[in-house]
């Protein structure tokens, strides 16, 4: 592992910013006291080597973008977006939403088939129109039979209520979930 570059400074504050620490919650994290912490972030001090190893270890498990923030923008490091917590739904919309999630569940796998035998009756037909087609192929009736059944108008026309139906769905799962977005506004 290659050694990281120990911040400067300015990028002490931005860390414990970032982190949300105070210098004493810092110093304890390093194993050093606030004083040094204060000194070091003023830049009248080197921290200890214990307290730097420890900080190279701190730096070392953050994500890379924000090492580079600090090491770009010292003064500011804005902290991670962290979601707020879903509002649960009260029981009776609770009890819609599973339900609906299952009935999309069934949904998309009564269309997964479907789709997969759409593709395979596209692929199929086209090996048929092509000149380079094996005869056996040309010749084999059910082999084409079953492309012309798999893209035909009845298979056509379930999959068209099946993607009607899974969009329905999805827009009462959204629906359902917009109180609790509402309430947070």
């Amino acid at each position: 592992m290659l050694p990281l570059r120990l911040p400067t400074a300015g990028t002490l504050p931005a860390l414990r910013r970032y982190l949300m620490l105070t210098q004493a919650h810092l110093a304890t994290l390093l194993g050093t006291t606030r004083g040094m912490v204060a000194q070091a972030e003023a830049g009248t001090r080197f921290l200890p080597a214990e307290a730097r190893e420890a900080l190279s270890a701190l730096l070392a498990a953050l994500p890379p973008a924000t090492r580079q923030a600090l090491a770009v923008a010292p003064g500011y490091a804005p902290p991670p977006q962290v979601p707020a917590p879903p509002v649960p739904l009260p029981r009776p919309l609770a009890r819609r939403h599973h339900l609906a999630t299952q009935e999309l569940d069934r949904v998309l796998a009564a269309l997964a088939p479907l789709e997969a035998r759409r593709l395979a009756s596209a692929a199929r037909l086209a090996l048929l129109a092509a000149p380079a087609c094996p005869a056996v192929l040309a010749q084999d009736g059910l082999f084409a039979a079953q492309a012309r059944l798999w893209a035909g108008p009845a298979a056509e026309a379930t999959r068209h209520l099946l993607l009607a139906r899974a969009t329905g769905l999805r827009a009462e799962l959204a629906a359902l979930a917009a109180p609790a977005e509402e309430a947070d506004s």
